[in-house]
């Protein structure tokens, strides 16, 4: 694969199915995995359709290989996501069914949805949501490629922060990569009893003043 084959672009509603294909690889054993394709696509759908949008697709030879997506003024996002809940339910609900367990995780994440939707406007933060390459496409330097585009795109909407959450155990290979790009963790919490998380956050003037040395 060669990066000058490489194009980002900004995702459109016929990249969704390929999105949740590179999703369903990139994040296995995740929750909103095990809710399923008609979940994913319902939620990449809610990204597409939300006011102030961050979603790019890398693709090679006319095919999604991977993807990033997120929002400006996270509580605006999870208030729609909120206000779409019964849909992402009936989406998800045949994989709960099968899957009790899943519902403890399921309803943990909803009422963090929930509590972040009651915030107040935050205009000036984005949150980086989802970062997936495909199998057969990392370790080129995409979702690097991915992240800048996420953040030259945020900046250009006024961004001044941006926000991510990532898994705090068994995650070194991830928490590495955000920190080499400048990623400061600001704390840690805990999703679940079983699940600590590390939220990261950098600061969009302090990426320019390293640019410009």
């Amino acid at each position: 694969m060669k990066q000058t084959d490489l194009a980002l672009r900004p995702a459109t509603e016929s990249d969704l199915n390929a999105v949740v294909a590179v999703h369903q690889q990139a994040f296995k054993g995740f929750l909103m995995t095990l809710l399923g394709p008609r979940f994913l696509k319902g939620y990449y759908q809610c990204v597409l359709e939300y006011r102030q949008p961050i979603f790019h697709v890398a693709e090679y030879n006319g095919r999604v290989v991977g993807f990033v997506a997120g929002f400006v003024n996270p509580p605006r996002f999870y208030e729609m996501l909120r206000q779409r809940k019964k849909n992402l339910a009936l989406a998800a609900a045949s994989h709960l069914v099968w899957r009790p367990h899943l519902w403890r995780r399921a309803l943990s994440s909803l009422r963090r949805a929930e509590t972040i939707a009651l915030e107040t406007d935050m205009p000036s933060l984005a949150e980086l949501a989802s970062l997936g390459v495909g199998p057969n496409a990392q370790g080129r330097g995409i979702g690097k490629r991915l992240v800048f585009a996420f953040l030259k795109t945020a900046a250009q909407q006024g961004v001044r922060e941006v926000v991510l959450t990532t898994d705090a155990h068994n995650n070194d290979t991830v928490n590495a990569f955000y920190q080499k790009l400048g990623f400061v963790c600001t704390r840690q919490f805990w999703h679940t009893p079983n699940r600590l998380m590390n939220e990261y956050r950098l600061t969009l003037e302090q990426v320019e003043l390293e640019r410009q040395r």
